[in-house]
């Protein structure tokens, strides 16, 4: 039986005019995975197009083919085929959705559980720890050799959905791949040190405030905190400033739920990660957000102080569930 990553390399292989489109917020993963299927895909001969409503986030600026993200499609543009990258539902592809479903071809590639069958060809695979697992295989599919450049996108995002290898959803082959991506040039070291550890003093004072803003629910089960605007004027606070700092939350001992509260007009968004079976997912699914089991987000109407003790509630309410599936 035909595998599906075969056929849609197929598929592909008999497409000419191509569309690939990021969720809305953009990360590591749906970039890194993206551009590396783009660049594969030009290997081919194909014209291909990237779409990203978010643009490219400042800590990803350095990734390889990044000059070929757009935000506007050109007037009557037309494509053969459309691939969403981690989409769970056509929304997520924000601006770009419409363009996606009037292709004559929609092929969905993505690994979160709260994917909702909608392409034509889908690659389904919540088991993987990244896209880019997917993207991986599907470009070997394709018969495209791995080029510095692709082994680079995809290590980027590889790296980023785990948590660079530390998130549980890390699996054998996970490694495996991470290896086979270093010995085709891409540049781990390279790579964490651009995401990671090249924050700008902004982000570093945002970073100050939200810790010294930490407080905790549920017997210290939960950690959380909230960025108004104002906090984030004082600190001169950049967009995407705000990475990161969800995570820095979940490290606390004993917490199980790390959650990020920030103002950004008349909504607020919300960061959470989770760990020991709580599912991050479940949690944001109730405002309509979504995400993995151990990372997801939703934006819920404002103000703060509406907004903070909604999502503490759906938190609770998680674990409670996960201590009964516990015992």
């Amino acid at each position: 039986m035909t595998s599906p990553r075969a056929r849609i390399a197929a598929a592909l292989h008999n497409s000419a005019r191509i569309l690939l489109v990021n969720h809305v917020e953009p990360d590591g993963d749906t970039l890194g995975s993206t551009l590396a299927l783009a660049l594969a895909l030009e290997s081919l001969g194909k014209m291909v197009n990237v779409a990203s409503e978010g643009g490219v986030p400042p800590a990803f600026a350095f990734l390889p083919g990044v000059d070929r993200v757009v935000r506007d499609l050109p007037a009557g543009a037309a494509f053969d085929a459309a691939v969403t990258m981690e989409c769970s539902t056509p929304e997520r592809c924000g601006r770009f959705a419409g363009a996606v479903l009037a292709a004559p071809l929609i092929i969905a590639i993505d690994h979160h559980e709260s994917h909702i069958p909608y392409g034509h060809l889908e690659d389904w695979d919540p088991a993987a720890a990244a896209a880019a697992e997917q993207v991986a295989d599907l470009i070997r599919e394709l018969g495209v050799p791995l080029s510095p450049a692709i082994a680079g996108a995809l290590l980027t995002g590889l790296a980023t959905d785990t948590g660079v290898f530390r998130f549980p959803t890390v699996r054998p082959h996970s490694l495996r791949l991470a290896a086979e991506l270093m010995e085709a040039g891409a540049p781990l070291a390279e790579i964490v040190a651009a995401v990671y550890e090249q924050r700008p003093l902004s982000a570093n004072r945002l970073l100050g405030y939200a810790l010294l803003r930490t407080a905790v629910a549920a017997a210290g089960a939960v950690a959380y905190s909230t960025l108004s605007e104002a906090v984030q004027r004082a600190a001169g606070a950049l967009p995407d400033d705000g990475a990161g700092i969800v995570g820095a939350l979940r490290t606390m001992k004993g917490v199980k739920v790390a959650i990020l509260f920030e103002e950004n007009g008349d909504d607020v968004r919300v960061s959470i990660r989770t760990r020991d079976g709580v599912r991050a997912n479940a949690i944001a699914e109730t405002f309509g957000g979504g995400g993995h089991p151990g990372a997801a987000g939703c934006t819920l109407p404002g103000p703060l102080a509406d907004a903070v003790p909604q999502v503490l509630a759906a938190a609770e309410t998680e674990l409670r569930r996960d201590d009964r599936v516990a015992r």
